[in-house]
């Protein structure tokens, strides 16, 4: 039971803190970015709570559960903000329990707030955390079977790899698309909201693909950070006809980089003879 609560300790620490950062250092980085002037600070507290999310996700290198629970979370809040539209539940509208924690954070701390909108409501939330628990799954169950066949790790490495491209462009483009609605418009916009609800779907699948390998993911998981960094500390505001300007511009497709990169990494150094023969202990 020691490896599991210790996943779950490094897991939710590091998930709170760098949520924390990032949503803070976004924020003043993004309001800027509109003004085309650097922001030195928010860039630090953005690609720091970035590293944190990261090292949540590399709790599974320690054990399986800190992910999954973390990865759930996530997920369901994520879902939520997508598939829920919210308004006034006093006059005939839908009570959004995400919208509603993302205000009652705006009143604490208005950069936060903003941090947690554009992060739940983009789909962040969800893409990262059907990933966290597709790999947490698909590694516990590697470690069970044992070693793949060199044809079982092709297919997937190559599947898992489209899986994982097509999840992050979605969230780019239809999850910017989305945020873009509810923060301009405050309108639900539900075909953009089924588009990323797909790429959850695929950061799932490409989740649980590790349990065959997880070199596939790692080469298209360093392209995503890269290109994560590279929009992130951009001091230029994107075009405006660009509709993934604000995951981009928040750093959320540098976090779900990060966060893939360092599962993937997590699942490829825990080696078969690292895990004990009972099963309990996985």
């Amino acid at each position: 039971m020691f490896r599991p609560f210790v996943s779950l300790l490094v897991a939710g620490l590091a998930t709170v803190a760098g949520l924390g950062l990032s949503w803070v250092g976004a924020a003043a980085h993004a309001a800027l970015v509109a003004r085309s002037e650097p922001d030195p600070g928010g860039l630090a507290l953005g690609l720091g709570g970035a590293l944190l999310l990261a090292a949540a996700a590399f709790s599974l290198a320690i054990h399986w559960v800190g992910a999954l629970v973390v990865g759930a979370i996530h997920g369901l809040l994520g879902l939520l903000a997508l598939v829920v539209p919210f308004g006034n539940a006093f006059a005939g509208g839908i009570f959004s329990p995400v919208f509603q924690i993302t205000r009652m954070l705006s009143k604490l701390d208005p950069a936060v707030g903003d941090g947690a909108t554009i992060f739940y409501f983009s789909g962040t939330a969800l893409v990262v955390g059907t990933f966290l628990a597709g790999a947490a799954l698909g590694i516990r169950s590697r470690h069970l079977a044992g070693p793949s066949s060199a044809k079982a790790v092709a297919v997937s490495s190559s599947l898992s790899a489209v899986a994982l491209l097509g999840a992050s462009a979605l969230l780019l483009v239809a999850g910017g698309a989305f945020v873009q609605q509810i923060v301009v418009l405050l309108r639900h916009d539900s075909i953009s909201a089924s588009i990323v609800v797909v790429a959850g779907a695929l950061a799932g699948l490409a989740g649980l693909l590790l349990r065959w390998s997880s070199f596939g993911v790692i080469l298209p998981a360093t392209i995503v950070f890269v290109a994560g960094v590279a929009l992130f500390v951009a001091v230029f505001p994107l075009p405006p006809w660009f509709p993934g300007r604000l995951p981009a511009t928040y750093g959320l497709v540098m976090v779900a980089g990060a966060t893939f990169l360092a599962a993937a990494i997590a699942g490829a150094v825990r080696w078969r003879w690292d895990v004990p023969d009972d099963s309990d202990a996985l």
